[in-house]
């Protein structure tokens, strides 16, 4: 059952950003994020259309609400926090199996510990579940660990303090994202009949697409961040990133995201099919975002902008 929830959370979450980006009022209202997002007053300006029902008004008032897209740190805090937890949870039991088999039935816990997969497991279908799980699920959870500690680095020490907004929807997807992220990376693994070592070739396949990914991902946050400051202490405008993989691609650090949970996919031999749901969910989130910075590029810097640029895809999307 837990499986079918995560899987069911990103069909949900996918649908609903689909559903928003087509229509011209919710895509403005709720879609756009940081500089994509119009001003408070044009939105209010669009609301205009709407009959002024109290259902309407409320939905106004909802639309309006936004909070400052510096939060984006809460979410790899979470992230982190609980992949931690479930890192500790699956070394106790792989340690000790049978004792941990015997709490995970009876919803208990020794003093001092925490079994967040324990007794999602017992609450959901314990009677499928592995005796113990493989180690690689470990790895897994290690690779994204690094990955979310990384970004949240990044969003605490580097990422220059803007004045960027999101609304308060995004905010709301973003906390269940992270929460649901760490459990997909290991659900399949965790019920009969459990997983087997990957085959070196593929594990040593996703380790490299995982270093890749992430070191591209940090030089195109980092060129990001520079021209940021520059903006910030000139005054300026917004100024076209160049650079790295930004020579292919408006946004080659949604690119590298999407290929860090490639790699993990790989890495874990192909088994860790929900991460399948991930990378759906993920590639149509940011692609989304990634058309709409296109856009804005196109709109904001006219024949400045570099048109063979693409926004997601090198030379396709």
């Amino acid at each position: 059952m837990l499986l079918q929830v995560i899987r069911a959370t990103y069909v949900v979450l996918a649908c609903t950003a689909l559903a928003f980006e087509f229509v011209p009022w919710t895509r403005e209202a709720f879609v756009k994020y940081g500089k994509t997002r119009a001003a408070a007053a044009t939105a209010q300006e669009d609301c205009e259309h709407i009959p002024r029902s109290p259902v309407a008004r409320a939905v106004q008032w909802f639309s309006m609400q936004t909070v400052p897209k510096n939060l984006f740190w809460h979410f790899y805090a979470l992230g982190a926090a609980i992949c931690m937890m479930l890192m500790l949870d699956l070394g106790i039991w792989i340690a000790d199996p049978t004792e941990t088999r015997h709490h995970q039935q009876t919803l208990s816990a020794p003093s001092g510990t925490l079994k967040p997969v324990l007794r999602l497991l017992a609450q959901c279908d314990n009677s499928t579940s592995v005796a113990s799980p493989h180690i690689t699920a470990v790895l897994l959870l290690g690779m994204y660990g690094v990955h979310v500690v990384l970004r949240l680095k990044e969003a605490l020490y580097d990422q220059p303090a803007t004045s960027a907004r999101m609304h308060i929807g995004q905010y709301g997807v973003g906390i269940v994202y992270y929460i649901v992220t760490p459990f997909a990376a290991v659900v399949d693994g965790l019920s009969s009949p459990g997983w087997i070592s990957p085959s070196i070739w593929l594990a040593a396949a996703g380790f490299a697409l995982y270093i890749y990914a992430s070191v591209h991902q940090w030089r195109c946050h980092h060129i990001l961040y520079r021209l940021r400051r520059r903006s910030l202490l000139k005054g300026s405008g917004y100024a076209i990133p160049a650079g790295d993989l930004f020579e292919y691609v408006v946004c080659p650090h949604f690119l590298c995201e999407i290929l860090v949970y490639v790699a993990i996919w790989t890495a874990s031999g192909f088994q860790a099919t929900t991460l399948l749901w991930t990378i759906g969910w993920t590639t149509i989130n940011l692609g989304i975002t990634a058309r709409e910075t296109r856009k804005w590029y196109v709109e904001t810097l006219g024949t400045r902008f570099p048109n063979k640029r693409r926004a997601l895809v090198p030379f396709i999307f």
